[in-house]
């Protein structure tokens, strides 16, 4: 493994950018409470149907845009002995390379990789998106470190350093 390149990077952690995902988790959580301020003293029985709906609209998009904060991908950390996806609102998901089996690309309208390991004897399966920052070089060092690692024909023509 020492004549490879990305172990001696190690450990090596990929992040998405923090002041985009705290902006918009900080922007979120005003339009929330901004969106409760006008519903509890704002609105009232003459006001139009307009105004009472809009803040209804504002309240379910930022709660979506907070949740999604929360629980989408934030980190990708590769250390010697395992790889680990971070997250701000859930566990991270920590898993030891050789429980690596496959590696996949789902061709949907989400683009989304799945990572099939195993853990305490069964097989599992994590999803990430593949609109993360520098996926590119997260995917060829997943190649790289997982040594019997299964690639679909997509992931054969991007991972150029095979484990």
């Amino acid at each position: 493994m020492s004549d490879r390149l990305f172990i001696k990077q190690l450990p090596k952690k990929f992040k998405m950018n923090p002041f985009v995902r705290w902006f918009t988790f900080l922007f979120g959580i005003f339009a929330i409470v901004y969106a409760i301020w006008v519903i509890f003293y704002k609105i009232t029985a003459d006001s139009s149907t307009f105004y009472k709906i809009v803040p209804f609209i504002i309240l379910f998009l930022a709660l979506n845009s907070v949740m999604k904060n929360l629980i989408s991908l934030n980190s990708v950390k590769f250390t010697k002995d395992k790889l680990i996806f971070g997250f701000l609102g859930k566990k991270a998901v920590k898993i030891d390379w050789d429980k690596i089996k496959k590696l996949q690309v789902h061709p949907s309208k989400n683009r989304y990789a799945t990572l099939i390991y195993e853990e305490d004897g069964q097989e599992k399966e994590f999803h990430f998106t593949i609109a993360f920052p520098q996926i590119l070089e997260i995917l060829n060092g997943i190649g790289e470190m997982a040594p019997d690692i299964e690639l679909d024909d997509f992931m054969k023509k991007v991972i150029i350093n095979e484990g």
